[in-house]
């Protein structure tokens, strides 16, 4: 077997690396209340340039706190990314996000027992807009779950 190495589309990861806070709007869904947040996103690449490591973390609020770890991946046969997100709404990532990049726009989407997932990162000036919508079975079409915008802090 040959050894994989790096590429462009790893290469693209770097885009990440660093650490970014925001104000977020969460939309009243099936795991939790509605209202403003704040987010906090940590990137950094593993040693090998082959994997994003990732945790976020969310105030809203009332106290309420919704934290997250993630690995964002190279499929390197289909040429597009893998997103493994653990969070502690407690659902296990039973398939990874899948997705790709479509100029600064990098678009993820999983199927799961309840629905259809979409995370949607959009880089742009100084920072990032990020958006989540699921479409839950029985639905026509996505409802937002949240929207933030995060700018670079290290």
């Amino acid at each position: 077997m040959n050894k994989l190495e790096i590429g462009p589309l790893h290469e693209r990861l770097a885009l990440f690396v660093g650490d970014w806070e925001g104000e977020e709007q969460i939309f009243s869904n099936p795991w939790g209340p509605g209202g403003p947040g704040r987010g906090r996103w940590s990137f950094r690449l593993d040693a090998s340039g082959f994997n994003l490591i990732h945790d976020f973390s969310e105030i809203r609020d009332g106290g309420y706190r919704f934290d997250a770890h993630g690995v964002l991946t190279v499929d390197p046969t289909a040429n597009d990314y893998l997103w493994f997100w653990f969070d502690s709404y407690g659902f296990p990532p039973l398939n990874p996000s899948r997705g790709a990049w479509q100029g600064l726009t990098l678009a993820l989407e999983k199927t799961t027992p309840r629905g259809v997932g979409r995370s949607v990162f959009e880089f742009g000036g100084d920072g990032f807009a990020y958006r989540v919508e699921n479409k839950l079975n029985g639905e026509s079409g996505f409802a937002p779950v949240m929207t933030g915008s995060f700018v670079r802090t290290g």
